[in-house]
């Protein structure tokens, strides 16, 4: 049974927060023409000026006891969140335009112990005083305080709404604050699924054939029990459709890959906090999407947090994919596969103009970034500008691109051919790998050509020609 609540937490209806550029990595330019600057770090002050909006969270998690929280005064619920049987220290706020002083409090905190709030490429300095870390912030960013001795404190700061939807509109699907079974949620062209801060909504978003739908709020998706490993079920799916928006809610306990964009087209996603530990748990996935843009998530993933392939033309055609753009995404990549892929199946002709710009790495399980054609598409004009890895296991590779035949190739007879992949950028590169790069193609015809690196710095030392492994099947690379 689905509960409507029709209370609504207050709004603070405030103006966007405007971004600009900071960065305390060396070894590369930051290309500040050329990419979209950064949250800014501030000094801490006592108390911000940013009107603060606490969100009350997942109603159905008990309040953590590692951590308490505050901003600019306010306090900030969080919760111990059971993401996939392993529990997660949660807290959420929105703010308004201005500063705010965050206040965390971690009883019993080691004197030896020193937090650090996460991107370390944001360079957002703290003081303490006893148990108690504090720091400023001036633009709203997905932070995770991570301290030795201490579980991580996944703390997602979000603009405050504006133009809530009401109750009443009988064009909206409104999940207001507590616990509701919604089952699988179907809507219609030109409807808003709201999930208002608090609101906890067991079910699954699965769109097919509509146009105008958004998806928005503060509240989280539980898909727990509406999804499946074994069916292939998303908590967020659409398919064949247009103008999609989804902004600002969470997603949780998804059993498959969490969100898929399929056959589709005009997708704005963003705002949001994607939570899985799963193995196949990819983040945000496309397969035959033209003029996509993702930008201000959070996403935790079991495998790839990206997934942009395209698989299975027997059924889904060959719909190019062309025009995805990503900037600042934050990833938190376990269990298995990579922050970024572009590929494994990739059985369409067409993959090309795609983008994504200031990346934050804070976990890379396998290959931080990775483009792996192994079918027949030619994976052309791809930029990467701003990609920091901040921990990856010894011996795991920084970037590989491959064309090849491997287990991902197509195996229903539809075809067996290889692609390309042509006109790469790289740059504003970081990683804590010190591993050799990896280029290879399959044969003279389906290469790896005109690959372009500036600003690549691996474990501290900037790329060398000598660092790029080819094979003979390789043409046109350039270091600088």
């Amino acid at each position: 049974m689905r509960l409507r609540a029709t209370t609504l937490l207050t709004a603070i209806a405030v103006a966007s927060v405007t971004v600009a550029s900071v960065s305390t990595w060396t070894g590369g330019p930051a290309h500040a023409a050329d990419a979209a600057p950064g949250p800014r770090a501030v000094a801490a002050t006592t108390v911000g000026t940013a009107a603060i909006q606490a969100n009350p969270g997942n109603p159905a998690a008990p309040t953590a006891t590692a951590h308490t929280v505050s901003a600019n005064a306010t306090a900030v619920p969080v919760k111990a969140e059971s993401v996939s049987g392993t529990s997660h220290d949660v807290a959420m706020f929105a703010k308004g335009t201005g500063t705010a002083t965050v206040r965390v409090t971690m009883p019993g905190l080691a004197t030896s112990a020193t937090p650090v709030v996460t991107p370390r490429t944001l360079a957002i300095a703290t003081t303490r005083s006893g148990d108690t870390v504090t720091f400023t912030i001036r633009d709203a960013h997905p932070l995770v305080i991570e301290t030795p001795g201490v579980r991580a404190l996944f703390l997602y700061v979000t603009p405050s709404e504006t133009d809530v939807p009401s109750a009443a509109d009988p064009n909206v699907l409104y999940y207001g604050p507590g616990e509701h079974d919604a089952g699988v949620i179907r809507p219609t062209s030109g409807q808003t699924v709201y999930l208002a801060p608090g609101a906890l909504v067991r079910g699954r978003i699965d769109g097919d054939g509509v146009t105008g739908v958004t998806v928005r709020g503060r509240g989280i998706l539980d898909a727990g029990d509406d999804t499946s490993r074994t069916d292939k079920t998303m908590a967020i799916r659409f398919h064949d459709s247009s103008d999609i928006t989804v902004e600002g809610i969470g997603v949780r306990n998804a059993q498959w890959w969490q969100t898929l964009y399929i056959r589709s087209s005009g997708i704005d996603v963003s705002w949001m906090n994607l939570m899985g530990t799963l193995i196949n748990n990819d983040g945000i996935d496309t397969d035959g999407v033209q003029d996509m843009t993702v930008s201000h998530d959070f996403v935790m993933s079991g495998d790839d947090g990206f997934g942009w392939h395209a698989l299975d033309a027997a059924t889904n055609g060959e719909p190019e994919t062309r025009g995805l753009h990503a900037d600042d995404t934050t990833f938190w990549n376990v269990t298995g596969g990579n922050p970024v892929r572009f590929g494994s199946s990739m059985e369409t002709e067409v993959f090309t103009d795609v983008s994504i710009t200031r990346s934050y790495v804070l976990r890379a399980k396998e290959v931080a970034l990775k483009l792996d054609v192994q079918d027949w598409a030619t994976l052309s004009d791809v930029t990467v500008d701003g990609y920091h890895v901040e921990s990856q296991p010894v011996g795991k590779q920084a970037i590989v691109m491959q064309v090849l035949k491997g287990p991902y190739s197509n195996d229903t007879g539809y075809g067996d051919e290889r692609g390309r992949i042509t006109g790469i950028t790289i740059r504003d590169f970081t990683s804590v790998s010190a591993d050799p790069v990896t280029l290879s193609g399959w044969d003279a015809a389906h290469g790896v050509s005109d690959v372009s690196f500036s600003g690549v710095v691996l474990g501290g030392v900037p790329l060398t020609a000598a660092q790029v492994r080819t094979n003979a099947f390789v043409s046109g690379v350039t270091v600088a």
